[in-house]
């Protein structure tokens, strides 16, 4: 379970309401497990060979939920499809894949790369994980400001971020491995860190303590990080 702001949600919660929801053009995040601090308060939901795609507004962020067939011998579902996720408006293409796995309490973040800004594309295989994506993008009306949810095994859901966000996630299960797919190959040469508890941001990380590499440390602050235009 995970409570930031007025409600606390768990995570087949989530996924009972996005499914009973899906017929609707406009749903309310807060209903979808999403939070956020931009002003946007509803997503566009597209349903897309039974999988649905939730848009929020322009910033280009999309959680998929797919279709998953379940019988007696376990479950099948599609966590990619090209021509899907096209229509669905990710059309970059993905270049390079990444495997992650992190004890209680890890927080990695929040990374993303001054030059050869990569989109990504992120999921769970194992335990669950609270996804935050930071716009950078100077133009951007929701510059600052940040974009999570709760990824996990049980959910299955997959949450893109295009070009231009910083990113990072937390792991309050005891245990969480995450995969994503990368649009642009990793440069550790324009790597950047925006600092994971600067206040002008104020993502409300659902762990105590959290375990942080030394670079995740040393991230900057908003004010002072090299941005997008």
């Amino acid at each position: 379970m995970l409570g930031i702001g007025s409600r606390s949600v768990t995570v087949n919660e989530n996924s009972r309401q996005v499914g009973q929801l899906l017929d609707q053009p406009l749903v309310p995040l807060d209903q979808m497990g999403i939070w956020t601090n931009s002003g946007i308060d509803a997503a566009t939901v597209q349903v897309i060979g039974g999988a649905s795609f939730a848009r929020l507004g322009n910033t280009g962020i999309v959680l998929v939920e797919p279709r998953i067939f379940r019988d007696h011998r376990g479950v099948f579902f599609e966590n990619f499809h090209a021509e899907k996720f096209a229509a669905a408006g990710i059309t970059l293409p993905f270049v390079q894949d990444n495997h992650s796995l992190s004890v209680r309490n890890v927080l990695r973040g929040l990374h993303y790369q001054i030059e050869q800004p990569q989109g990504k594309l992120i999921r769970v295989t194992r335990g669950e994980v609270f996804d935050v994506g930071v716009d950078l993008r100077r133009s951007s009306p929701t510059f600052g400001r940040w974009f999570g949810t709760l990824l996990s095994a049980e959910n299955q859901r997959t949450m893109f971020l295009p070009p231009g966000f910083a990113h990072g996630f937390c792991a309050p299960s005891e245990a969480a491995e995450v995969t994503y797919k990368c649009t642009d190959l990793y440069a550790p040469q324009h790597e950047r860190t925006l600092l994971w508890n600067d206040p002008a941001v104020g993502i409300p990380w659902p762990v105590q303590d959290p375990i942080l590499a030394d670079k995740d440390l040393q991230g900057k602050l908003l004010r002072d990080a090299e941005c997008y235009e």
